[in-house]
């Protein structure tokens, strides 16, 4: 194993730096360099200024002078010029341009870096991914990445079988970074583009978390890779995972497979009216873990899956969205019964919500001690309507014909 702080290891960076800097033709190349850089950032610089002046603010081209220039010409400009700067130096010396072309890739990172910011806007990962992009741009350039690799691969933890070296560390953080960033944007793209597409509601909802694990899982596999870890030494560590879901994580394990079933039964839709216990109310989302579930007062309810498969549900809108309302009530014994009836049906009748097929029925249910009990039956087409509406509106319309017919309800 390589001891970084040995004097050592640092005499060998010393040396390695020596015989770069004493390479044939490196002073030439580098005043090639800087004079190409200068020209490159002069000529950027007039461009600019020329721009702005050209395409003012409110100008259908103000973009290109106020955010394209600025972000890409630049460093576009520094390598065209040490190209052409490379150039003239193998038609004058016949030495390799090592030196110029390391400056010409660190050129080409400082334009992809630009341009990675200017798409992500500036986001963290662009930042991540320019910096490591010009470190290991600096070290190939220089013919330090082969011994700097060589020594975090040697700094290692070994068990049996199983090696992690600090190198696979490093790579290991940036892919598992770099990899579950990508998996995110990826998975929400997808969820976008399944989404406009014509699938039935479960279908897509079964896409979108399908497409969602996969990604996920094949982030988390690139990145064991990376850190050079034996995916077969992985079995035994698999083994006791299985057992931890099957004791530790078993309710979140039930829930996510009940989330599964209940997507592909079709049982429970987004739209559904359901009811649980005493719990009523309208299937919003169908989560991976639970269900959300809106409430007639807007109260918004999270069910666990695993309660929607176990328990005893009842889905009001399972084959049609039909409802039936009954309304009972109790007369004195003097009331005219078949006027009652009549009365009944007519007020069911009336209102504009009901269905003919099946027709409003009215009936007797029984004497009680106060008096006469009735029970009047009547369906509507959409229980998205309202039970209670409807319900409301029959019962305005019996109270009025009631009132008029001088029949009275009975007293408790």
């Amino acid at each position: 194993m390589i001891d970084v702080t040995s004097n050592e290891f640092w005499d060998a960076i010393q040396k390695q730096y020596d015989r770069v800097m004493t390479r044939p033709g490196m002073e030439i190349q580098l005043w090639l360099a800087a004079i190409s850089i200068a020209i490159a950032l002069l000529v950027s610089l007039l461009t600019q200024r020329l721009t702005a002046r050209r395409f003012p603010p409110g100008h259908k081209y103000h973009w290109v002078a106020d955010s394209l220039l600025p972000t890409l010409l630049s460093p576009a400009l520094v390598i065209i010029f040490l190209l052409i700067g490379t150039w003239i130096f193998t038609l004058l010396l016949p030495f390799h341009t090592t030196t110029i072309s390391g400056f010409t890739k660190v050129a080409m990172v400082w334009l992809v870096a630009r341009i990675l910011l200017y798409i992500a806007q500036r986001h963290f990962m662009a930042y991540l991914v320019s910096s490591v992009l010009l470190v290991l741009t600096l070290l190939s350039a220089t013919n330090l990445l082969g011994p700097a690799q060589d020594s975090l691969n040697e700094i290692s933890f070994e068990m049996s079988s199983f090696r992690l070296s600090l190198l696979g560390v490093i790579k290991g953080t940036f892919s598992l970074i770099v990899l579950f960033w990508g998996a995110g944007v990826l998975s929400k793209t997808g969820e976008r583009w399944l989404r406009q597409l014509s699938l039935s509601f479960n279908a897509r909802e079964l896409s979108i978390k399908f497409l969602r694990i996969s990604l996920y899982t094949a982030a988390s596999i690139l990145t064991l890779n990376e850190m050079g870890v034996d995916l077969t030494a992985l079995t035994v560590f698999g083994g006791a995972l299985a057992v931890g879901l099957g004791f530790g994580l078993q309710k979140i394990t039930s829930n996510f497979i009940s989330g599964i079933i209940l997507l592909f039964e079709r049982t429970i839709q987004a739209g559904d009216l359901i009811q649980l216990g005493s719990d009523k109310g309208w299937v919003r989302q169908l989560g991976i873990r639970h269900t959300l579930i809106e409430t007639a007062d807007g109260r918004e309810m999270l069910i666990p899956n695993e309660d929607l498969i176990t328990s005893r549900v009842t889905n009001w809108t399972y084959t049609n969205t039909r409802a039936r309302i009954d309304i009972t009530l109790t007369t004195v014994f003097s009331a005219d019964p078949d006027l009652v009836l009549k009365l009944l049906v007519q007020a069911a009748n009336e209102y504009p919500g009901h269905i003919t097929d099946p027709a409003p029925t009215a009936m007797m249910s029984e004497f009680t001690d106060h008096g006469m009990q009735f029970l009047l039956t009547f369906w509507i087409p959409d229980i998205k309507q309202g039970m209670s509406i409807a319900k409301s509106d029959v019962m305005l319309r019996i109270a009025r014909a009631f009132k008029a017919s001088g029949i009275e309800f009975a007293k408790a």
